[in-house]
């Protein structure tokens, strides 16, 4: 049963509310479990107002469109200054991140819902990690998988924010079977999928035509899908991914498992026309985000599109 969503307020020069409260008045009367978003009330109102938002804040509660949204005090402050990167608001948002981390984890039942954040402010803010992903697991430990989705087109990364001359080093055959462990398991247990079917992408163009193009298919991803079809997983590749995604072959999967982050990202996203969602499973708890980024060019403009925040929200409170 979900309890509660913690809710990290990501960069606040950024879109990132700007959206939230899109989706809140997208969702209004939809039974959303209890919200705290870790971010204090003076700062709400500053955000809002910077933005040129509409919402209501009365004490420490957010009200829009009928939902509450409990806001916290993560002893953090900065100026708001839509589409500009600065160091203090990485420390929020990274101060925020942190919260809702600890809370999410205090008691069972709660998920976390991640709002953008700029990598190089938080960067600038002294962040050593690559992405929220990777916080997140340095936080939670397990096995990290990084999931785009949209309807039933579900990719997960192998790799994830790395070098693309650093890909195929690092990829092994115990990586992509755990890899694809979780993603197996994430749709039989959050999807409900009992004999999900999960694709493998190649590394190489056309999978390497049997040694052609490049070792690794032949050598690490091949064995690695036998392995899993030994565990009785219904998994087949390595597949040539231009192809698969060309051809329609996707919609006969369940799960999709690329080797690196624009393999998948890129069809996944003019798939899902910016409706996808961004879910790290693996770990202790469930984390949802929209699949974008701070998109500080149009911050207070008020013309973000909610889609993919509609998205991440519904599915983070099992809607």
């Amino acid at each position: 049963m979900i309890r509660g969503l913690a809710i990290s307020c990501g960069d606040v020069n950024g879109i990132g509310f700007d959206v939230f409260l899109g989706a809140l008045r997208h969702l209004a009367g939809a039974p959303l479990p209890q919200m705290v978003c870790f971010l204090d009330a003076t700062m709400a109102r500053d955000v809002i107002a910077a933005h040129h938002l509409s919402a209501d804040v009365d004490g420490s509660i957010l009200s829009v469109a009928g939902h509450m949204v409990h806001l916290r005090d993560v002893g953090h402050r900065c100026a708001v200054e839509p589409g500009n990167e600065t160091a203090e608001a990485g420390a929020l948002a990274l101060a925020s991140l942190d919260a809702a981390i600890t809370h999410a984890t205090s008691a069972p039942g709660w998920r976390i819902l991640t709002l953008p954040l700029s990598k190089h402010a938080c960067a600038m803010a002294g962040w050593a990690h690559a992405g929220q992903t990777e916080h997140l697991a340095a936080r939670l430990g397990g096995t990290p998988l990084m999931i785009l989705a949209s309807g039933s087109v579900r990719v997960a990364l192998a790799t994830i924010h790395v070098p693309l001359r650093a890909v195929a080093p690092m990829l092994t055959q115990d990586l992509i079977v755990g890899k694809a462990h979780v993603l197996h398991q994430w749709l039989q247990n959050d999807c409900g999928i009992s004999h999900p079917r999960l694709a493998v992408l190649g590394l190489n163009p056309h999978a390497g035509e049997h040694g052609r193009i490049g070792s690794e298919d032949a050598t690490i991803i091949e064995p690695a899908v036998a392995h899993l079809q030994g565990l009785g997983i219904q998994c087949h590749g390595p597949i040539p991914a231009d192809g698969f995604f060309g051809f329609g072959a996707y919609r006969s999967y369940d799960g999709i498992l690329a080797m690196y982050h624009d393999q998948g990202l890129i069809p996944l996203k003019l798939l899902a026309e910016g409706g996808g969602v961004n879910i790290t499973a693996g770990l202790s708890v469930m984390r949802t985000s929209p699949d974008h980024g701070t998109a500080f060019a149009i911050a207070g403009t008020n013309t973000a599109n909610p889609a993919s925040m509609v998205e991440a929200l519904s599915m983070a409170a099992g809607l």
